[in-house]
């Protein structure tokens, strides 16, 4: 199942320790990216927030596989997590 992962950074998190953990946060995001468990991320208007597409059973074990990551295991971000399902709605056009 595709989850989206949108990951703010807390207003708290010092940019000192920001500075400190990002070249560990990048690696351990990479180490995802190629066992293909992380399969898209995304940056947004807003440069404190990160957008990922984690392939995972469920939100929960989303969540479990993000949680090492440094700055996240720090607790510098706030994370929200939705399980993303397929859309069927067009299926009613052709329900006859």
């Amino acid at each position: 199942m595709k989850i989206l992962a949108i990951l703010t950074l807390l207003p708290e998190a010092l940019l000192e320790t920001v500075r400190a953990e990002l070249a560990n946060e990048l690696k351990g995001s990479w180490a995802l990216y190629t066992s293909d468990v992380l399969r898209e991320v995304y940056s947004t208007e807003d440069p404190k927030r990160v957008v990922f597409i984690v392939e995972a059973a469920d939100a929960v074990v989303a969540k479990q596989v993000l949680a090492p990551l440094p700055m996240i295991a720090a607790g510098m971000f706030r994370m929200e997590l939705m399980e993303l399902r397929p859309f069927v709605n067009w299926s009613l056009l052709f329900a006859h």
